[in-house]
């Protein structure tokens, strides 16, 4: 095939070269910091629940397979982007829709572009929406008191939070859940205030000026998470019990509500906490563990950025398999011993109240404070310092596009999802909609594309890294014969500190050597392999999706 060198157009810049950008400054174990905060997050959470309902088999096995599928395609995507001439070093700036561009053309980078915002800001709005709505609670806990700006109603007024979880803006009193007035879904809380005004500042940022916050992220991400395991551990040892109140339980079921000492109140042990919890496999309860596994590893789009930006001797592979393998493990220790540790369905096979996230079982008043304290800050050092990064991604895609300029890129990717969220973020319709906007496209562009754009590259340029040896004049000599074609790429300025070299990605090594025989890989094979499987697993989460909607107990 012929091998064509990027038009004028298609070529990126360097990150020295365009103010925005920041420089190649994140080490290796920064970029394992990074990596693993952006695979982890509220699919975690989601665990304990699934391996009860759908057993612990599957879950492993599923979570297993896509960590594995997935890290090889974002090494893939890395290897994409190396590929390109004069980029083996990573010295020009290309993010995920310039790389579209370059293999596929101007009308797929557009497309690309277009559906790589939506899925960003659709998971950004949604962080955002939770990080206020949790922040809203921990304030609420904290001084015994929040409030918020009301203006679905006129005059416009202060309110107090009701302190219920379900109906938090009242114009009354709350009682059994129910509003005794108007329900307030259009205000402006001091947890979204408070969350506004720390993300839009870092999201000024660029992402290796972001390190420190993402440091203080990686440290609250594993200090609270051993926090809730404890108390995990600790609630194994107990029984699990549950109020019962027919005056406020329609159906005659439990609720998951903090048992008060009124006497009119019923308590109900659901027997002792255990490995019974999570059998082996549930038939019946399958649905959602293709989706929730696929979600918990649709950050490889966010990959193309830190490659920018770290240190030249930075291991790729090492960078991605670390952070990806702790993430597994953490995320199958706390389906496990999240499950072992409560009764997360009721007697009649529905789920209880609210426990798809398991961290609301333990904001009861009968759990100790430091783990409601843990549970309430889990959430906060993990969703608020993935905002901004998130953010900036969305404003490089957009500078280094070319699609505006510095400050409206800004504007684009930081500022107007909240204000787009600050009208609506208390309504579900918002949330909704971001929810199905990842269910229909973040499967696709996560792990579809990086793979079709790996096979591209293979078959634009076949040649082996490894013959580069680091030199890209090397490069462009070896695919065209011609250096004079094509430009020497910038050298990167004194910003970026510059150590060691980069060595060739291979996320799938050309050949490997077996019992004294080196046998040879077809790459394109496995990329096929990678695109065909993650097709099937996209739509087929899409489809269960849909299909639980008109039947809940599928």
């Amino acid at each position: 095939c012929l091998h064509t060198m990027p038009s004028e157009d298609d070529r990126d810049v360097p990150n020295s070269a365009v103010e925005g950008f920041g420089g190649k400054r994140i080490t290796f174990w920064g970029s394992v910091c990074l990596n693993l905060n952006n695979c982890m997050g509220a699919a975690m959470v989601t665990m304990p629940l699934l391996f009860q309902q759908a057993g612990w088999f599957t879950n492993v096995f599923m979570m297993t397979a896509i960590y594995v599928m997935s890290t090889i395609a974002a090494t893939m995507l890395c290897e994409a982007m190396q590929r390109i001439p004069g980029n083996y070093s990573f010295n020009l700036r290309y993010e995920f829709a310039t790389v579209v561009r370059h293999y596929w053309g101007n009308r797929m980078y557009w497309i690309f572009q277009i559906l790589y915002n939506l899925s960003m800001q659709a998971s950004n709005i949604a962080s955002m929406i939770i990080s206020a709505q949790v922040l809203d609670q921990f304030v609420n806990m904290l001084f015994h008191g929040n409030y918020a700006l009301q203006y679905q109603e006129w005059p416009f007024s202060f309110v107090k939070e009701s302190g219920d979880a379900d109906t938090p803006w009242c114009t009354g009193d709350v009682i059994n859940g129910n509003c005794n007035g108007t329900t307030l879904t259009f205000v402006i809380s001091l947890g979204y205030i408070i969350c506004m005004a720390i993300c839009i500042p870092f999201g000024y940022l660029n992402l290796d000026e972001n390190m420190w916050f993402q440091w203080f992220s990686f440290w609250g991400l594993w200090g609270f998470t051993f926090a809730f395991w404890v108390q995990f551990a600790i609630n194994m040892t107990e029984n699990d019990t549950m109020c019962y109140s027919a005056a406020n339980v329609p159906d005659g079921y439990f609720t998951n509500t903090t048992c008060p000492t009124d006497p009119a109140n019923q308590f109900v042990d659901y027997g002792p906490n255990g490995v019974d919890r999570t059998p082996f496999f549930v038939a019946n309860g399958q649905s959602q563990v293709v989706g929730i596994a696929t979600f918990a590893y649709a950050y490889i789009v966010t990959i193309p950025s830190w490659v920018n930006e770290k240190k030249p001797k930075v291991s790729i592979n090492k960078a991605i398999w670390i952070p990806a393998s702790l993430g597994l493990m953490m995320k199958i220790l706390t389906g496990l011993i999240g499950g072992w540790a409560f009764a997360l369905q009721l007697p009649n096979g529905n789920q209880r109240n609210n426990a798809d996230d398991v961290l609301n079982m333990m904001l009861h008043d009968s759990t100790p404070l430091v783990s409601q304290y843990a549970a309430y800050l889990w959430d906060i050092t993990t969703l608020i310092p993935g905002i901004p990064v998130l953010a900036i991604m969305v404003r490089y895609n957009l500078l280094s596009g070319k699609v505006c300029g510095r400050y409206q890129a800004f504007f684009w990717g930081v500022v107007a999802p909240w204000i787009v969220t600050m009208f609506c973020y208390e309504s579900n319709v918002l949330l909704q909609f971001c929810n199905w906007v990842a269910i229909v496209v973040q499967g696709y562009i996560n792990f579809v594309v990086p793979a079709l754009l790996y096979r591209a590259a293979l078959q634009r340029y076949p040649q082996e890294l490894d013959i580069i040896a680091g030199d890209d004049s090397r490069l462009l000599s070896s695919i065209n014969g011609d250096e004079e074609d094509f430009d020497d790429p910038p050298k990167l300025s004194a910003l970026n500190d510059e150590e060691g070299t980069q060595g060739p990605v291979n996320a799938v090594p050309a050949s490997f050597k077996l019992f004294g025989r080196v046998f040879r890989v077809n790459r394109i094979a496995i990329a096929n392999f990678l695109v065909v499987a993650f097709t099937i697993l996209s739509t087929a989460s899409i489809a269960l999706t849909v299909a639980q909607i008109f039947n809940p107990n599928l």
